[in-house]
């Protein structure tokens, strides 16, 4: 889909199908939606009154013209309540006016910018969100359909209509900021919604580096042999159940000087994980492609910082495997040595997340990242605790907690502080080894943030356990059925505000 911002009144331009909105509960538009009521005979207004629509958020309602101005049809969207109203809800509304479109077979729309008059928000950032939410709704993945078998063609243009002239700049600005995220995230979930036998780890590698590098990252991959001289033993501990080679990615935006700090940015890589020798029960197993959703997202974030030419140096490492019961694969029991940190004794090699991320953690260290986070689909322990749509966050430092929380706002993907009580540290103690590679089902998630949190060397760090979040199982806020691309924006809002101490 193409964006495009034109200064004009809506009730003068020419299109297949106009968007405006209202509130929750609002019985007489204004605004634009009541000057396009106004002009189509009061049409809107009746609606309401007759109860026909109600506001609520992403609630549409259709109404031909006829020809009482240029646009043929016009859509009215409905924005919930004014109390609840943020980007997040532009971002829902604008992907519900999408959808409606689609279903209308239009290719070509205009719209207001959602929020941007009554809404209170300022025109920049609802154009951003207007913009994201429609970009995020156009993605589809159907590559292995057949022609029958693909959704009907979507929207190719959008154009997003203002008739104040001094507020195009920044709502221009809005859309060409929305647009590198919208591509990087939707990058993201490409990636996740491959089937693990076609995104193995050497193809993940292989379009990361080719991407990366025709957007200004630099991308080093390293193979097995390099994994195992290196002794990321941990890593390759779990990869070495499975034919399917490893690799480790570590790709660098330099935005800033070279003497200027780096944050360090790891993200879980697992491309199929059955739970090895401690393998998971088959229901639900199928989602486990899914398990390289923290990589993804970091790759994601760095595709998007370096579009928008981000004055920050960010390093991220993701390291990536398979875990599969293979005659090689580790076994419970084992005791491994990884790159740094303490030894591990292998209690389930169905922790394995924590396994690669605790040698990636090590390596970002040892490349001179000075701030650290890691995000991964690491635990249920996270699901059961916070649901599907929450994401556990883990900080040791107060700074870090407090920017990724100030950001939810603008993001619309939700965090939650977890506690990291050095008491949970205790259940990792093991009587063979520095320390267990898991503890059970107490307290889960917070187990494993404090084993990872051993590798870190009293950096500040931050973790995300993102489980269940890197794929919804029906339509959700901007998302189709799949992979959401969870974390781009949440990481990506803190490389932008993030200011070294």
């Amino acid at each position: 889909m193409k964006v495009g911002v034109k200064q004009s009144d809506v009730t003068n331009f020419t299109t297949p199908l106009l968007v405006v909105n209202l509130f929750k509960d609002v019985k007489v538009p204004g605004g634009a939606t009541g000057a396009v009521d106004k002009a189509i005979g009061g049409e809107i207004s009746k609606a309401l009154e007759a109860g026909e629509m109600h506001g609520k958020l992403g609630e549409t309602l259709l109404f031909r013209t006829e020809d009482k101005i240029p646009a043929e049809r016009v859509l009215v969207i409905g924005l919930g309540e004014p109390s609840k109203f943020g980007p997040e809800e532009i971002r829902r509304a604008s992907a519900s006016a999408v959808w409606a479109a689609e279903r209308l077979g239009i290719k070509q729309m205009a719209t207001i910018v959602h929020g941007a008059g009554i809404g209170g928000i300022n025109p920049q950032v609802a154009a951003e969100a207007t913009t994201l939410g429609s970009l995020l709704a156009s993605y589809r993945f159907d590559k292995y359909k057949s022609d029958k078998e693909r959704l009907k063609p979507g929207v190719e243009n959008l154009i997003i209509l203002e008739r104040d002239g001094n507020n195009l700049d920044s709502i221009e600005a809005g859309v060409h900021h929305a647009e590198p995220i919208a591509w990087a995230q939707n990058f993201a979930r490409d990636l996740v919604n491959e089937p693990s036998n076609v995104m193995t780890p050497v193809e993940f590698a292989a379009r990361v580096e080719e991407v990366g590098e025709n957007t200004g990252l630099d991308v080093k991959v390293y193979d097995e042999g390099w994994i195992q001289d290196k002794g990321m033993n941990l890593m390759w501990g779990v990869a070495k159940g499975s034919d399917l080679p490893p690799r480790l990615l570590v790709i660098r935006h330099q935005g800033a000087g070279k003497a200027d700090p780096w944050l360090g940015i790891i993200g879980k890589g697992v491309m199929f994980d059955s739970g090895g020798i401690s393998l998971k029960r088959s229901e639900g197993m199928g989602g486990m492609k899914g398990d390289m959703g923290g990589g993804a997202a970091v790759v994601g974030a760095l595709l998007a910082a370096a579009k928008l030419s981000i004055e920050k140096n960010v390093l991220g490492i993701v390291p990536a495997v398979v875990n599969s019961p293979g005659g090689r694969a580790m076994n419970p029991g084992d005791i491994i040595k990884g790159l740094d940190g303490p030894t591990v004794e292998i209690i389930s090699t169905d922790a394995e997340g924590r396994l690669i991320m605790a040698d990636a953690l090590s390596y970002a260290r040892e490349l001179g990242a000075t701030y650290l986070i890691d995000i991964a689909t690491l635990t249920g322990a996270s699901v059961v605790a916070l649901g599907n749509k929450v994401a556990a966050l883990f900080a040791t430092e107060d700074k870090m907690q407090r920017l990724f929380l100030d950001n939810v706002a603008q993001t619309g993907e939700k965090l939650w502080p977890m506690p990291l009580f050095d008491e949970y540290a205790e259940l990792l103690k093991s009587t063979a080894a520095g320390v267990k590679n898991s503890t059970g089902r107490d307290a889960g998630c917070i187990t494993a943030a404090k084993f990872l949190e051993r590798f870190v060397d009293k950096k500040p760090w931050a973790h995300l356990d993102i489980a269940s979040k890197e794929s919804t199982d029906k339509p959700y806020s901007c998302y189709r059925k799949g992979a959401t691309g969870f974390g781009v924006r949440t990481l990506l809002r803190f490389i932008e505000d993030w200011e070294p101490n």
